[in-house]
């Protein structure tokens, strides 16, 4: 297949929103003094030689619900090559979706050019998207988007918020959308599923009712996505501060079993731990507002953290006083954690990095019922131990207990080692 960017001009593709039917929205209240300095510079430097070029997606989203964006993305007429000999500080990344890393330091500005979409190019029974290649223009780019929100675009000149898909009465509602008809949509990729969670969870919007059933009906072509890409979601979801509105989705519309069936099966068939499942994600979401560290080890640890009921021991013998042998939390992670790291295809070292988190927290718990090998003074200076009193932190706060050994903890290890806990 020829590379589209070789036999095409990103000038010819510049055309007049308005002749294309968007809505020009001039009264956006959206704070030019929030946006980054260097998308900027990009957006500057691609119109002076003639392209069409906007802020678009996640940035035009938050800006315009007040929420500092954490990346900023431009979509442009221009090609990947013409991008790249525009911007020395730029590389091409990409296969499925060829794109434009723009370098400031340690700052990087996505930049891609608007694509229109690919379901022409799929098996009429598979509509997954596999290429996403095909350029076309400002509206095409729009209509292809997942959600009517993420399809936004910013004119930083005319200081025009730019609507082809009726995203602004969306925002402004509070409803989650898909462009076009739901189940396609999502038959295309299925990951939209998990976006639309997060989504959901993060900005307190609800999804439409269409989306609702048609994510219900659809659940199943979630195991037609890639593992790594299904991994990184599970890490997007835990992130910002959202985690328990975006699984309450999840669990709602059943794609939690489809998704993660073990976490599925646990929390329906015990009451304890789904008790614990929702109120460690919530103290999670607490912890990550109020701007605490917790780091992706310990943010997956809190998500599979029922699946170690038994294994964690928690509250048995520490409130009755037994001194009986704890089943061995090692035997029980990689019992458990195993067969669903590998269907992820999670990297080791994250696995390893979970699996040292919970062992940890046995550990400090197996101290408090009076077992003393290894010592308090041994146990704060090995490798596991922030992360460990990390989720011990998040497990007290879920259940309102604890809090007093958790500081115990604290304190000793800023006594033996000499560092702050963060």
């Amino acid at each position: 297949m020829a590379e589209v960017d070789e036999i095409e001009d990103g000038h010819e593709r510049v055309i007049d929103p308005r002749e294309a039917g968007a809505q020009i929205v001039e009264d956006h209240g959206l704070d030019m003094e929030l946006m980054d300095l260097d998308a900027l510079k990009v957006l500057r430097r691609l119109t002076r030689h003639g392209f069409q070029s906007y802020l678009v997606g996640g940035c035009v989203r938050d800006l315009l619900v007040g929420r500092v964006p954490k990346d900023f993305d431009v979509a442009t007429s221009a090609t990947p090559r013409q991008i790249r000999r525009l911007f020395r500080n730029s590389r091409i990344i990409g296969r499925r979706f060829r794109l434009a890393h723009v370098h400031f330091g340690s700052n990087i500005i996505e930049v891609s050019t608007f694509r229109r979409s690919a379901v022409e190019t799929a098996d009429g029974d598979d509509p997954l998207i596999r290429r996403d290649n095909l350029f076309g223009c400002a509206d095409e780019d729009a209509r292809r988007r997942d959600f009517t929100i993420n399809a936004l675009f910013f004119d930083i000149h005319n200081r025009e918020v730019i609507d082809f898909v009726g995203g602004m009465k969306d925002l402004r509602e509070g409803v989650i959308r898909t462009i076009g008809e739901p189940v396609t949509r999502l038959r295309e990729d299925p990951v939209r599923m998990l976006r639309a969670a997060k989504f959901a969870g993060r900005l307190g919007f609800t999804l439409s009712p269409d989306l609702m059933e048609a994510i219900r009906e659809t659940r199943e072509d979630l195991s037609k996505a890639s593992p790594p890409r299904l991994y990184e979601e599970i890490r997007n979801l835990l992130q910002r501060g959202s985690a328990r509105g975006a699984f309450s989705v999840l669990h709602e519309t059943r794609v939690l079993e489809v998704f993660l069936p073990e976490i599925w099966e646990i929390i329906e068939g015990n009451e304890t731990c789904r008790k614990i499942f929702w109120s460690v994600l919530r103290s999670l979401d607490q912890h990550v507002i109020e701007g605490r560290f917790v780091s992706p080890p310990v943010q997956l640890a809190a998500l599979f953290f029922p699946l170690f009921g038994d294994g964690l021991d928690f509250e048995g013998g520490a409130s009755s006083g037994s001194r009986s042998a704890p089943m061995d939390i090692g035997i029980v992670a990689d019992r458990v954690m195993d067969p669903l790291a590998a269907r992820l295809q999670m990297p080791r070292r994250d696995l390893y990095a979970i699996k040292q988190a919970l062992v940890g927290l046995r550990r400090l718990l197996a101290t408090k019922r009076g077992r003393r090998r290894p010592t308090p003074n041994q146990i704060v200076r090995k490798d596991y131990f922030p992360n460990a009193l990390r989720l011990f932190a998040l497990y007290a706060r879920a259940v309102g207990r604890h809090q007093g050994e958790v500081l115990s903890w604290v304190e000793r290890y800023e006594s033996v080692t000499g560092f702050d806990f963060d």
